[in-house]
């Protein structure tokens, strides 16, 4: 029997992992998909515009603590950036059942601030380079 996450749930379910190691202290989480489009209007087309799907784009970003001893935190994503290494992105809940979202892209921000008195937290984002894989996760 599946073990699969039903209905509406809490955001802290889901994981980001780059390179298949999760991505530590993370306080928000964006996956984000969309498609632009293009005009195929011509001078016969009226007053009202026309349009057709065009190419897609993902990006996956959020913000997480700065820890220096965290698992997999800002120094490892640091290195990722100074090598401009290509990285394998997984958007998942880890459970059976469930469906989990992959593709390649290349951390594009890490951005840290250190307020007063305040957390210190670092963003960060990676721009896809190909596609998003659905699959199924199984045993």
């Amino acid at each position: 029997m599946a073990i699969v996450t039903l209905g509406t749930f809490e955001g802290h379910k889901v994981g980001f992992y780059a390179n298949g190691t999760l991505i530590a202290a993370c306080l928000t989480k964006d996956f984000k998909r969309s498609m632009a489009t293009r005009s195929i209007n011509n001078d016969q087309s009226g007053d009202d515009e026309a349009v057709a799907p065009g190419r897609r784009n993902t990006s996956l970003s959020g913000r997480s603590h700065f820890e220096f001893d965290s698992n997999y935190g800002y120094r490892d994503l640091h290195t990722i950036l100074n090598n401009r290494t290509k990285i394998t992105v997984k958007v998942s809940t880890g459970l059976i059942g469930d469906f989990e979202y992959t593709f390649d892209g290349y951390l594009t921000q890490l951005d840290a601030s250190f307020p007063d008195h305040e957390n210190a937290e670092y963003d960060w984002a990676v721009a896809a380079t190909t596609g998003v894989t659905e699959s199924e996760i199984i045993a």
